[in-house]
């Protein structure tokens, strides 16, 4: 699996800081791509490109110094599933990043094929040491899916 390529946005959003929250800034490298990927939910954490390119098996660019992460909806059934990560808070040492997960209407006609929704992306100039990491869906639900940390 090759992972390339830019979101349209530039991820040059400014960092909003409300009380002891941040809005962090997140650049976009691949999202809502079928793709090969892992059969259940789950993410990835790396201190740079090259680290989540080695845990996931992918040739993820380097985008300069950050976060990079990797998340995976799981195996699902047909296409019209998408995934992308809309932002990242941090709150404290814990980092909340939201995605948006989106499911095809009940009456769309699809391609009967699995597909393995995920995005990669990387938070600016975030260091993941001594962070804590959680997932959540559009609606702020946190998500239960496991996270690895990769690289070191």
């Amino acid at each position: 699996m090759l992972v390339a390529g830019c979101s349209a946005g530039d991820g040059s959003e400014p960092s909003e800081t409300t009380g002891d929250s941040e809005e962090l800034q997140v650049m976009r490298i691949s999202s809502e791509e079928p793709g090969q990927g892992s059969q259940r939910p789950r993410a990835v954490v790396a201190p740079s490109a090259s680290a989540l390119s080695e845990a996931i098996g992918a040739n993820v660019p380097e985008s300069g110094s950050g976060t990079y992460l990797a998340a995976y909806w799981g195996e699902k059934p047909t296409g019209g599933y998408s995934m992308s990560v809309r932002s990242a808070r941090l709150e404290g040492d814990r980092v909340t990043v939201r995605l948006s997960l989106e499911e095809p209407p009940r009456d769309a006609i699809l391609t009967q094929a699995l597909t393995y929704p995920h995005a990669v992306a990387m938070i600016r100039d975030l260091s993941p040491e001594g962070k804590a990491f959680s997932f959540a869906d559009e609606r702020g639900r946190e998500l239960d899916w496991p996270i690895r940390r990769a690289g070191g």
